[in-house]
């Protein structure tokens, strides 16, 4: 049967159309496509850019928190080496215990009646221990200069020492002690107008309360006096026990009146009469806690002056005591 021309045409033609209208459709397809993939890489550049922004950010973020974590740390240290009020009193009540007071006797003759009269004679000390376990007394010079006890009319001198324990005022532990006397037989004794000190041997039958302990010397090789570094001294200034005052050093190497040898330290910490002999002590923190040093044997105050103290340096304590064969526990 043959198809009619003018019907042939029209199959043609709607074939054509659908040819050409998927082709169409196929062009329109891919640019959508394409379209869609670029849209894609755009977003995926913005989205790159934004996580690299996120990471310079987060970057950012983590050396200012190594920055602070640095200056936290510092700071901690230095922190850790203040002192505060409470660690102050803490070190006051270490050596408080092992300060004593010291009494001699001195004669004087009453130029109104030509008697001779005695009188008592009071200073301070520290206690310290040598290597096997001797407890010794230290204490100025010119408190044991001229002020010998002598019990019972024999020639030994002692003088009489009394421990108040930095809180017990009315039953203090009292004794006598006797100086050091040295392996060429003399005293363990220096002079004032040389280093001024002098060493006491506590007995050893007498029991010394629990918290006394061996006033510790501070090493000014590893750790020098410092100007202006808070100080604190303790003694019987005028008879008064176990007085405590605070000041600072103001000289690491001051000469005293009528000594040649720079050797002591000048501090405002009030030093009176009844103040000779006692320690002058610093404080510094070690592992995280108060530890207190022996820094000066208070020697002298100006009269007149409130401010204008010394004291012994540490150093020459301990070589005075080197010089007699005393090494401590320390």
């Amino acid at each position: 049967m043959k198809v009619p021309q003018v019907i042939k045409a029209a199959v043609l033609g709607l074939i054509g159309t659908g040819v050409a209208g998927n082709g169409y459709l196929t062009y329109q397809n891919q640019l959508e496509h394409t379209q869609t993939v670029e849209q894609l890489k755009q977003e995926l550049n913005q989205s790159n850019g934004t996580v690299q922004n996120l990471r310079n950010t987060l970057q950012k973020d983590q050396t200012s928190m190594q920055s602070l974590s640095t200056q936290i740390s510092a700071l901690n240290r230095e922190l850790g080496t203040r002192i505060t009020l409470d660690q102050i009193i803490s070190a006051v009540s270490q050596v408080t215990p092992s300060t004593v007071r010291v009494e001699g006797q001195v004669e004087r003759l009453n130029p109104f009646t030509g008697e001779i009269q005695r009188g008592t004679v009071i200073g301070s000390g520290v206690i310290i221990i040598g290597n096997h376990g001797e407890r010794y007394i230290l204490t100025n010079g010119h408190v044991t200069e001229g002020s010998e006890i002598r019990r019972n009319g024999t020639k030994d001198s002692v003088y009489h020492i009394k421990v108040y324990n930095g809180s017990d005022y009315r039953s203090p532990v009292e004794f006598d002690a006797a100086p050091v006397i040295l392996s060429n037989g003399e005293r363990a004794y220096s002079s004032p107008d040389k280093n001024d000190l002098a060493l006491l041997l506590i007995p050893p039958n007498v029991e010394l309360p629990r918290n006394v302990v061996c006033v510790r010397m501070r090493d000014i090789t590893q750790h020098p006096l410092q100007l202006g570094e808070p100080v604190f001294a303790i003694g019987n200034p005028f008879g008064e026990r176990d007085s405590v005052s605070f000041g600072h050093i103001s000289h690491t190497d001051r000469r005293a009146e009528g000594l040649n040898i720079n050797h002591h330290i000048q501090t405002d910490a009030p030093i009176n009469p009844g103040n000779s002999g006692g320690g002058l002590f610093s404080v510094r923190i070690i592992d995280g806690r108060p530890v207190v040093e022996l820094v000066g044997i208070n020697t002298w105050g100006y009269r007149g002056s409130d401010g204008v103290g010394g004291s012994i340096r540490v150093d020459y304590i301990q070589q005075v005591l080197r010089g007699w064969g005393v090494r401590l526990s320390q």
